[in-house]
């Protein structure tokens, strides 16, 4: 029994981060999960905490991530969204659906579990849309379009220039396509700003 009760606790353990990371229950990204183990006269427990994320906290729309796209008004968290939109590395192909589900199910038209089945599979984003008969292009245009009224509001409140917007857009494209195409191996760049 008590060898039930371990094995149940780390698989249990092993599970919560990727729940967490997609966002798949309500409870996934706060849930502590316990496990317990029994010897003939005491019980003890451990408690472990999910990790959220990134910086910020959740991003809206659910999941890990870091700052929330209508909430930006700093160009810093700008950096941090387009940061983001790399995506986690830790979550191995995963880290292609989180916190932009809605536009992944609105423009690939598939389940969240199918998605999970190929990215399970070995499919990064480019491959399952393609294999949809979808163009890379079109989703990563759908998850630009997510993050730009982020730099739409700096532009709007005077915090950034046309030009310096028009970079953003860029390097918000380069973060997605990287995203998009991310093939499990390459090291995810890092963006730090605009370059002066």
């Amino acid at each position: 029994m008590k060898l039930r009760k371990t094995l149940a606790a780390v698989l249990l353990a092993a599970a919560v981060p990727v729940a967490a990371a997609c966002g798949t229950t309500a409870e996934a990204a706060s849930t502590t999960t316990s496990s317990t183990s029994s010897s003939a006269t005491s019980d003890s427990s451990t408690t472990e905490t999910a990790d959220t994320g990134g910086p910020g906290g959740a991003m809206g729309g659910g999941g890990p991530g870091g700052v929330d796209v209508s909430s930006v008004t700093t160009e810093e968290q700008l950096v941090e969204l387009i940061q983001e939109a790399y995506g986690d590395a830790g979550l191995d192909l995963h880290r292609g659906h989180q916190p932009v589900q809605d536009v992944l199910d609105e423009v690939l038209t598939i389940s969240h579990d199918e998605l999970h089945v190929r990215m399970d599979a070995g499919q990064n984003l480019v491959a399952v849309a393609e294999d949809l008969g979808i163009d890379p292009q079109t989703l990563i245009d759908a998850l630009v379009a997510k993050y730009g009224p982020a730099i739409d509001t700096l532009l709007a409140a005077g915090t950034i220039t046309e030009d310096e917007a028009e970079q953003y857009r860029a390097a918000l494209e380069e973060a997605f396509s990287f995203r998009v195409n991310w093939d499990g191996e390459e090291a995810t760049p890092t963006f730090t700003g605009l370059d002066a």
